[in-house]
């Protein structure tokens, strides 16, 4: 049976960069990004879909349509974006699920959002969802500024480590 492995992380822990690296290492999963489907939805709701949470149940029901989609082909999934096990839960009928999460240090992760434009009070929402992260119990890959190339690989040896 097909596994959905997810990559979650707070904004700006490099979920989208480290997705572009995975596709190219991992050859036995489909390696998504979240935000890929992001543009169709803004475009279709008129809404910002990052600030926007009436936006939010059509963006995990989109992915959910296309992770089923894939897994009943039989295809190994990973999910790099925002969502966890729980989000997903008894929506794909008894699929494996593993998570890990991308633990960026705060300093680093404050400065990557102010960088980007983020205003301070999403800053800190996504600061307090990075420590839920760490209590969550889920495999921390470990940031701390390293290269991307870097972060897929530790990624891709926790996913090798944890089938075996």
């Amino acid at each position: 049976m097909a596994a959905l492995v997810l990559l979650t992380g707070p904004w700006g822990a490099g979920k989208t960069t480290v997705a572009r690296h995975l596709a190219r290492l991992v050859h036995d999963h489909v390696v998504f990004d979240w935000d890929l489907v992001i543009p169709g939805i803004a475009e279709a709701t008129g809404k910002n879909v990052h600030t926007d949470p009436s936006t939010w149940q059509g963006l995990k029901t989109t992915w959910l349509a296309i992770i089923e989609a894939v897994l009943a082909g039989g295809h190994n999934v990973i999910l790099c974006g925002p969502a966890t096990p729980v989000d997903l839960e008894g929506r794909l009928g008894g699929v494996q699920v593993r998570c890990a999460y991308l633990d960026c240090p705060d300093d680093l992760l404050r400065q990557r959002l102010r960088a980007r434009g983020e205003p301070e009070d999403a800053i800190a929402d996504e600061l307090v969802y990075a420590g839920r992260l760490r209590l969550s119990g889920y495999a921390a890959i470990r940031v701390n500024g390293r290269p991307p190339q870097e972060v897929a690989e530790i990624f891709i040896g926790w996913l090798r480590a944890d089938v075996q």
